[in-house]
């Protein structure tokens, strides 16, 4: 669905019901109002959605954004716990949970965070911001449950840059699996509907975060590099030495993912067909096996890993498609490994259109606060689009708010909204 004026004009009498139990936790009726007026200024049409644009468009004074965005004391945590409680219950059931993490080129050195990484935006290494996300998916669509801004180590050991950007000294470098991971457990912690956890190589090859997972009682289906991975299709013997665990001299070489996909019998491979979003037929074939990975036997006390190894591997192309890591507490199926094995793109649906059409790249501040503050109201604005799509595409939908108590601030703002609206609609002659 594009996201335009018209849109705007026909949904926004519900954007106040929306946003009330969403940014209660703010307190105060001028933070609520500007908060409001943040997320109207994403999801008004404009070519650029940074705060002095964005206030101009909305005929309002652009220091009460910037004070709300950069300097207020209000926590986007208890907004994205109120998006996890109040909102997400809507789109239940839940098929997946998915990781990744969102790039913004940036000019300079003195945004919070920025550095020369990899950024997905650009598809190489850049200056950039880099973001990790986690968001969940009903199968259709995908909806941000939590983020937070990637910090490089050598951002955290620069305490004077990290004070003058406004990092809490509490803060410590972790790395992306690690951030992805406290995001995981605040969603589990809050209620979230359980569903497999989908996410890239990145995730996938982090025996830690694979493990973390297991521990929440989570199931995974994560990608992995093949290489990275040496392991067994059969539980192997092992003893204790000391403090740790050995292979037995009798047992086989482990063997790569990629060795032993190569032993695979031509009746383990199981074809596949499905309808894509563009309406063709696509084909594939799976192969699944429990392995026994050697990596826990470098940890005091460990054991092999047991997990299913994954391969999706279409015939006739040279290499698979994807190779993964699955942890499940119920027998694997052909659908639900080529359902999951498709289904990471739902994430890359919220990128880019909070790219495109409501700013997400649009922040010019510097600050760890701004950041985190820009990145929940940006979450807000497109979870607003989604509900507004699923209400017109949905046989039945549950409106979002309809239980708040009414909320005279907005209320307000609304009324003064109506007249925002009215006049860019007779502006763009919509």
């Amino acid at each position: 669905m594009e996201w335009n004026a018209k849109l705007w004009k026909q949904s926004f009498q519900h954007f106040s019901k929306f946003m009330a139990p969403l940014i209660a936790s703010l307190g105060r009726s001028e933070r609520r109002v500007a908060a409001s007026r943040y997320v109207e200024g994403l999801l008004i049409p404009g070519q650029r959605k940074s705060i002095e644009p964005m206030a101009e468009r909305l005929g309002v004074d652009a220091q009460s954004l910037q004070q709300l965005i950069t300097s207020s004391p209000w926590s986007e945590a208890k907004v994205w716990q109120a998006v996890r409680q109040e909102l997400v219950p809507h789109l239940e059931p839940i098929e997946a949970w998915v990781v990744d993490e969102v790039g913004w080129v940036k000019q300079g050195q003195h945004s919070v965070g920025v550095a020369p990484q990899y950024c997905g935006a650009v598809g190489k290494q850049a200056n950039c911001q880099v973001s990790v996300e986690v968001v969940v998916s009903d199968g259709w669509v995908a909806a941000p449950i939590g983020g937070r801004l990637y910090l490089p180590e050598h951002w955290v050991k620069d305490r004077p840059r990290c004070a003058q950007a406004g990092v809490p000294e509490a803060i410590e470098f972790q790395t992306k699996p690690r951030l992805a991971l406290d995001l995981v457990r605040q969603a589990h912690s809050d209620g979230v509907s359980l569903a497999p956890v989908l996410g890239d190589s990145l995730y996938g090859d982090n025996a830690e975060f694979r493990q973390g997972l297991r521990g929440l009682g989570m199931e995974f289906f994560l990608q992995v590099d093949p290489g990275k991975h040496k392991g067994w299709n059969q539980p192997v013997p092992t003893e204790l030495k000391r403090t740790r665990r050995h292979v037995s001299a009798e047992a086989p070489p482990a063997q790569t993912l990629a060795e032993l996909t190569a032993g695979l019998a031509p009746s383990q491979w199981k074809a596949c067909s499905w309808k894509a979003a563009d309406g063709k037929t696509r084909r594939t074939r799976l192969a699944w096996q429990p392995v026994f990975l050697q990596h826990g036997l470098r940890q005091a006390q460990g054991d092999l890993e047991s997990v299913w190894w994954v391969v999706d591997w279409p015939a006739g192309d040279p290499e698979p498609y994807h190779y993964y890591l699955a942890h499940f507490h119920r027998p694997l199926t052909k659908p639900l490994c080529l359902k999951l094995s498709r289904s990471r793109w739902h994430i890359e649906q919220y990128f880019q259109r909070s790219k495109d059409d409501l700013g997400l790249d649009h922040f010019e501040g510097r600050s760890w606060q701004g950041f985190h503050h820009h990145l929940v109201l940006s979450a807000l604005a497109y979870l607003f689009v989604l509900t507004v799509y699923l209400r017109t595409k949905k046989n039945f939908w549950c409106d979002v708010g309809t239980d708040s108590p009414d909320d005279a601030a907005l209320s307000g703002e609304a009324e003064r909204l109506l007249q925002v609206v009215r006049n860019q609609i007779r502006e763009n002659n919509l």
